[in-house]
């Protein structure tokens, strides 16, 4: 891996059970994520460039993402990169799905809750590879299959995001991003257009941690 960027949570965890497609994954998570806020390296980082520990947290879009993931159409042994992977849900339901799954995330922490979430969930841990990645400097291999989810919280994260799409997105391959309902990720067109993606946007639905009904927007992304 690259240089430590762990936000080193040292506190209780938890296991959730979540179910997509048919399959149970059992997947772990920091108990009280807020500790991090007080963190000294947390701090640090935050008052350098804004940094903030996203990773802790089940958000919205990850439960869209995994869902659409357990519906998909898709080949088993697809080789799959998961951006800003936080927890990895959609990432662990690509792995029960028979898929090959690179966990890639700006903090080197959530690495280690995912791996224990594979060995807990039953799941493949020769499928899986992580590694830290920096959205401004993409790695010289491209994939057939990108999923990110809940990366579009700030409107000024877009186009970074589309020049690491553009750059890391197979030709015939797709990106799947989801996001629930906000203002930043609202007229995306020109943005991806400016890199040369096609994206199409289409409601998706799933149910989050506590069971309730949200909604929010897939994007799929292709080459144009």
């Amino acid at each position: 891996m690259n240089e430590s960027h762990d936000s080193r949570y040292n506190g209780p965890e938890r296991t959730d059970s979540f179910r997509f497609g048919g399959r149970e994954l059992r997947v772990v998570a920091p108990a009280d994520p807020d500790r991090l806020l007080d963190d000294p390296a947390v701090l640090t980082r935050n008052a350098l460039d804004g940094y903030a520990p996203y990773w802790a947290q089940h958000w919205p879009g990850a439960f869209l993402l995994a869902e659409v993931v357990a519906e998909r159409s898709l080949i088993a042994e697809t080789r799959a990169i998961e951006i800003g992977c936080g927890l990895g849900l959609a990432g662990l339901v690509a792995l029960a799905r028979g898929l090959f799954v690179h966990f890639t995330d700006y903090d080197d922490a959530p690495f280690a809750y995912i791996q224990k979430s594979v060995a807990l969930s039953g799941l493949n841990a020769s499928r899986m590879s992580a590694d830290r990645l920096d959205w401004r400097t993409p790695p010289d291999i491209r994939y057939p299959l990108v999923l990110g989810a809940d990366l579009l919280y700030e409107s000024s994260n877009a186009r970074v995001l589309a020049r690491l799409i553009e750059s890391i997105l197979e030709p015939g391959g797709e990106a799947l991003l989801t996001t629930p309902f906000r203002v930043a990720a609202q007229r995306l067109e020109p943005i991806w257009a400016e890199r040369g993606l096609a994206a199409i946007a289409t409601t998706v639905a799933a149910k989050n941690a506590e069971g309730k009904p949200i909604e929010g927007t897939l994007w799929t992304i292709k080459l144009s």
